[in-house]
């Protein structure tokens, strides 16, 4: 069975997108890069389609080492894709993850620790189509966004 915190972390990392640098860069050049991760998040979602999309490294290179979020760390993200990956590959009939892309990447609230928002709306596309807004924050280092979280320890569910 796929783990309940993959499923419940799942709308939370297709809610976290961003690449972009803060601070000092024209609306043009955050935009674009916030429209690259975007489209680089959503081909790591769409590769969800089957077990080896829980097997790469992809999605964890897009998180920061010290990325916490609802008590939610880097090293529970890779757990949750380990395991279900291997739930995946002992029972192949198990529900894979749902097509969902990411649109309308923006950031904003840039601070001096180039900690910044990133909204944006999700699509999930599969038996009919839901759309949502979303927020999150990200953290920006030499030129490279990586997932930051909220910093809280405490679960927000």
């Amino acid at each position: 069975m796929i783990s309940k915190k993959v499923f419940s972390s799942s709308l939370f990392l297709s809610a976290v997108l961003t690449l972009s640098a803060c601070g000092g860069h024209s609306a043009l050049n955050l935009e674009g890069a916030a429209s690259e991760f975007s489209n680089k998040f959503s081909n790591y979602l769409s590769a969800l389609v089957s077990s080896a999309g829980f097997d790469t490294k992809a999605l964890p290179s897009l998180f920061n080492e010290k990325f916490l979020d609802s008590g939610f760390t880097k090293s529970d993200l890779e757990n949750s894709l380990n395991a279900n990956s291997t739930a995946l590959g002992t029972n192949p009939d198990l529900s894979l993850f749902p097509m969902a892309s990411v649109t309308n990447a923006k950031l904003s609230g840039c601070d001096s620790s180039n900690i910044c928002t990133l909204s944006a709306t999700l699509t999930n596309s599969d038996a009919d189509t839901t759309s949502v807004e979303f927020s999150t924050k990200v953290l920006v280092s030499l030129g490279v966004v990586y997932f930051y979280g909220d910093q809280s320890s405490t679960s927000s569910i």
